[in-house]
């Protein structure tokens, strides 16, 4: 026991390296601010004698900072973009598709098939039946309304 103790900076040091390499196996980035905040540990207990519990403590402070600092500093070069439309803004306007499943008046269970993908679609007009074409006017979530296209 008194020679782990004795070279517990290089434990640290050693802990800190596999966590920083643990990063590419799990997600994220937490595990590797605790790998800096063990080699700092490592790094400190080697040049001042701590005890271990000294360590322990070093460590659990030096690895929220590393979090604090390095997550903000991750978020400001790594900005993240997120779209709650998946499409284009009105990129489905005013297409013409075909009906796969009748489409009924203000009912869903009508189909149509867009972008090679079968879509639920209501009318607000009248009922058209599969086989017929129809304008794409609007869209909720993903239920497109549909009219009829005049031959």
């Amino acid at each position: 026991m008194d020679l782990i103790l004795a070279n517990t900076p290089y434990l640290w040091i050693f802990i800190g390296i596999i966590l920083l390499f643990s990063e590419f196996l799990l997600p994220g980035t937490f595990v590797m601010f605790l790998g800096v905040g063990a080699i700092f540990t490592g790094i400190l207990s080697r040049l001042v004698p701590l005890e271990f519990y000294t360590e322990v403590v070093v460590w659990v402070v030096s690895s929220l900072i590393s979090i604090l600092l390095g997550g903000s500093l991750i978020k400001k070069f790594f900005k993240s973009e997120s779209s709650v439309d998946p499409f284009i803004k009105d990129d489905y306007l005013n297409q013409i598709v075909p009906v796969e499943i009748d489409v009924l008046v203000n009912r869903h269970g009508g189909k149509i098939k867009f972008q090679g993908t079968v879509w639920d679609a209501i009318s607000k007009d009248s009922k058209i039946p599969k086989g017929e074409y129809v304008r794409i006017i609007s869209r909720e979530n993903l239920t497109f309304t549909v009219e009829r296209v005049d031959s």
